[in-house]
């Protein structure tokens, strides 16, 4: 059986009065490897803070 490591599932995230993330799901098993790629302003960093609690969440849920 695989363990789940990270569980992210409706995820929204706001700058201010700016929402950087919309409705972000992503599930990572132990053992598994992810690449976040996209374009500048896409949300990656946003995500990557969002996990770590640097970013405000103001919608979903992020399960370690």
């Amino acid at each position: 059986m695989t363990r789940s490591l990270l569980n992210i599932a409706g995820l929204t995230a706001h700058y201010g009065d700016f929402q950087a993330l919309f409705g972000v799901d992503l599930h990572l098993d132990a053992g598994e490897t992810v690449a976040i790629i996209g374009a500048n302003g896409a949300g990656k960093t946003t995500l990557m803070r969002a996990i770590t609690a640097i970013a405000r969440v103001t919608a979903g849920r992020i399960e370690l």
